[in-house]
């Protein structure tokens, strides 16, 4: 249950490929620092693709658009009561494994959007925090609009209980502020809520943001960018959800449990084929080894027991590295258009079902199921084209505003 928002973090990389990088710099010549042995790996020639020179950025597009519906039909399947041979004790529940692969995907991403932007002199945390800040919130703001309403009308219709517990202005407040999900020193405190309304998926949201301020807030620690003696304060409280995510899950049942560890899977996957040129034979045995193992040891209902995560992430390690010495799609715009509003049906599909249900009591099988997934698919894609699709604008907006403020306030001050 999660969407990981990797869109932007995808274009951000293609577009930072194109940009120039350090090279020519050794170990010898650039100090001994942890620093500058860091630039080093990071700056390497031996960079990864992640342009339209190979299969990797449509692969990844794939993932991204199979993994939101599978969390979309997943839930469908539960909600209209169909498609049992899919279902535990069958088979896995394909939502949870959706919510693996999200994980997977943003720590790729992320740390390569951090690794390739690192490559501009002017790339600080501000920038960092602005660009993910417009990507989360192009999508959660519209988002929870619509589950304001949807929820608002099956209150209305029903009266339903269980919606009209967390339908209320403070635990919104809660949700705009990343709050579900969290665990860290202030467990069972005024920072643990429930999402809200019907909007359960936003838990994953929640922590998919903390471990984004968290390792950002490293990074330019680590790297000393920009005034990163202030970044301690943001690593300390934002680092103990991930932390807790470990190992930790979100409540005693396992659900959730090690996210952070996966996540961090993905970052090394980067880090790991960014430094080496893995051989297509070497990557295509990873790869089926993988699944193969996977599929083996994945138990229908237990999908987040952390001995499932290193068989899960060769497979995606070995897909990612075979992609790299592939280029057999033709056009990837039926994918990328898919994968631009996987984010909103995350977000919003939930809350769909969850009136449709309560609303029409009697509204299961296949008809239902299906028209249903037909509107969430419709609803996010026209939701996403006027918001999740224009972050990008929205953080040059950001940007532009504050350099601008901040350029009155220096002159005001008399600094400039």
């Amino acid at each position: 249950m999660v969407m990981d928002l990797c869109s932007s973090q995808l274009r951000e990389v293609r577009a930072s490929a194109k940009q120039p990088t350090t090279e020519g710099c050794t170990i010898s010549g650039c100090g001994d620092s942890f620093r500058t042995r860091l630039e080093i790996v990071w700056n390497s020639k031996k960079m990864l693709a992640l342009n339209n020179t190979n299969d990797t950025s449509v692969l990844l597009d794939a993932f991204r658009a199979a993994a939101a519906q599978m969390v979309c039909v997943g839930h469908g399947l539960v909600f209209f009561q169909v498609g049992s041979a899919a279902r535990p004790p069958h088979l896995p529940l394909m939502q949870n494994i959706g919510v693996l692969l999200f994980f997977l995907m943003s720590g790729f991403l992320i740390t390569a959007t951090l690794v390739r932007r690192s490559s501009d002199p002017d790339y600080t945390f501000a920038r960092y925090f602005v660009d993910r800040f417009s990507r989360i919130y192009s999508g959660l703001v519209p988002a929870l609009a619509f589950v304001v309403v949807v929820d608002g009308l099956t209150i209305w219709l029903t009266a339903e209980p269980t919606i009209l517990r967390y339908y209320d202005l403070s635990t919104l407040l809660a949700s705009l502020a990343m709050l579900p999900g969290y665990h860290g020193i202030y467990d069972q405190s005024y920072l643990q809520w429930s999402a809200f309304g019907s909007a359960s998926p936003l838990w994953t949201l929640g922590i998919e943001w903390q471990i984004y301020m968290f390792a950002g807030a490293a990074f330019f620690i680590i790297t000393r960018r920009g005034l990163w003696l202030l970044l301690f304060l943001p690593l300390a409280f934002f680092g103990q959800t991930p932390l807790h995510y470990l190992a930790g899950s979100l409540q005693n049942d396992g659900v959730g449990a090690g996210l952070f560890s996966l996540w961090l899977a993905g970052a090394s996957t980067f880090l790991l084929l960014n430094r080496f040129k893995i051989p297509p034979l070497l990557s295509a045995t990873a790869a089926v080894l993988g699944m193969s193992a996977y599929c083996l040891s994945v138990v229908p209902g237990n999908e987040y027991a952390m001995s499932t995560y290193p068989p899960l992430a060769l497979a995606f390690s070995g897909l990612i590295a075979l992609s790299q010495r592939t280029a057999m799609v033709r056009s990837s715009r039926p994918v990328r258009l898919v994968a631009d509003f996987s984010f909103t049906l995350y977000l919003i599909h939930y809350s769909l079902m969850t009136s449709v249900h309560f609303i029409f009591p009697q509204s299961g099988g296949w008809v239902a199921f299906i028209v249903v997934i037909i509107a969430a698919n419709l609803a996010a894609w026209l939701i996403a084209r006027f918001c999740e699709m224009k972050h990008k604008k929205l953080a040059e907006w950001i940007s532009t505003r504050l350099h601008r403020a901040g350029r009155n306030f220096t002159r005001r001050a008399g600094l400039a």
